[in-house]
């Protein structure tokens, strides 16, 4: 099996301008160049130039590639991203990535910046950062300041031409509370989850823990033409009126702001998500990760699982980290299905991640 900070160690030469962005076939490496720095809340902002540990990207791999920019928008920051250790399919292949692809995130905040608690959600395929909003508003009424963005293809993110693992990662990583400061809690549903987790696994220094909602740690390749077509359907003239009615237990505003957010992404954005990097197989990648995992899957009984109790019950054997728990009569949206169950969670993992990484 790969390592993926074992891959780190491998060195190859950028030079400016190279269409190849430094990266020889199956590199997963970085290298010394430099970052311009930009505070886009300043309409004179200055430039500034510093040494890096990777390289300035080429805009022309990519149209909204801003790179290892830091960018400062509102109360968020997009700092400069931590490497993502390549992605293990369950071929056991490695999907070379170009660190320094990412795109802007925008992003909804709730609570007070300076609060001494800081959250990142992250949500699902079709889904937007607003979803978020009885999660957000309980933690923030916690004290907490929570950010929660629309990923790459959803909301009002940028488009891209292929939406990878990979580039959702980078996405995220760029994402600190403050600069240089770590997130004390990023939670992830379904999609969102599996990023969280890369993310994690690539570095140590992004967040203090994790809460993850029956993400889908593994995609064989059976299971991507049947998800492509019922995501296709969810997403096709989709209404609140209808999602309500599918899902009586979740709020009204939940089926707003799902079919809101389900009519802003696009049947291309779907395809290129379950293709560009299916099938997958995420369980290697939770032995490079060191912070605490609370990991919730929906009720088995609901029949919309991603994690059943015998993979979370053997990954928590297996990972002294990681706990793992389902949510009685919640479905695979738990967020939505039961909302307090979810802050409390996230306030309990706050507690375990500051009490395991405090020194």
């Amino acid at each position: 099996m790969h390592d993926g900070r074992a891959d780190l160690t491998r060195r190859v030469e950028y030079a400016p301008g190279d269409d190849s962005g430094g990266f020889a076939a199956g590199e997963g490496v970085r290298t010394p160049g430099e970052v311009v720095l930009l505070d886009i809340n300043d309409d004179n902002s200055s430039v500034h130039s510093c040494s890096a540990s990777f390289p300035v990207p080429n805009s022309s791999h990519d149209s909204n590639c801003y790179g290892p920019d830091l960018f400062r928008c509102d109360a968020a920051v997009f700092s400069a991203p931590s490497f993502p250790s390549p992605f293990r399919s369950c071929q056991d292949t490695v999907t070379p990535i170009f660190p320094g692809i990412s795109v802007e995130l925008p992003v909804l905040t709730w609570g007070d910046p300076a609060a001494a608690k800081s959250a990142l959600l992250l949500h699902g395929l079709t889904s937007a950062g607003a979803v978020w909003w009885r999660v957000a508003s309980g933690l923030a009424a916690e004290g907490w300041f929570v950010v929660a963005p629309d990923q790459r293809g959803h909301g009002r993110a940028p488009r891209t031409i292929s939406y990878p693992l990979e580039g959702f990662v980078a996405d995220a990583l760029r994402l600190r509370p403050a600069p240089g400061e770590s997130w004390d809690l990023v939670i992830g549903h379904s999609l969102g989850g599996a990023v969280a987790l890369l993310a994690a696994a690539g570095t140590d220094e992004w967040t203090r823990s994790v809460l993850v909602l029956d993400p889908p740690l593994t995609l064989g390749p059976d299971s991507v033409a049947p998800l492509l077509a019922e995501t296709i359907a969810e997403i096709t003239d989709p209404s609140a009126s209808k999602i309500l009615d599918q899902n009586p237990s979740w709020h009204a505003e939940d089926a707003h702001q799902k079919a809101e957010a389900a009519r802003l992404i696009s049947p291309f954005t779907v395809e290129r998500v379950l293709g560009d990097t299916s099938p997958w197989d995420l369980e290697p990648h939770l032995d490079d990760v060191r912070v605490p995992v609370r990991l919730l899957g929906a009720d088995p009984a609901s029949g919309s699982a991603s994690v059943l109790p015998d993979q979370g019950e053997r990954l928590a054997a297996r990972h002294a980290n990681l706990s793992y728990a389902f949510v009685p009569g919640a479905g695979h949206s738990i967020h939505r299905d039961s909302a307090d169950r979810v802050i409390a969670e996230a306030l309990q993992a706050a507690i375990t991640g500051a009490r395991i990484t405090s020194p």
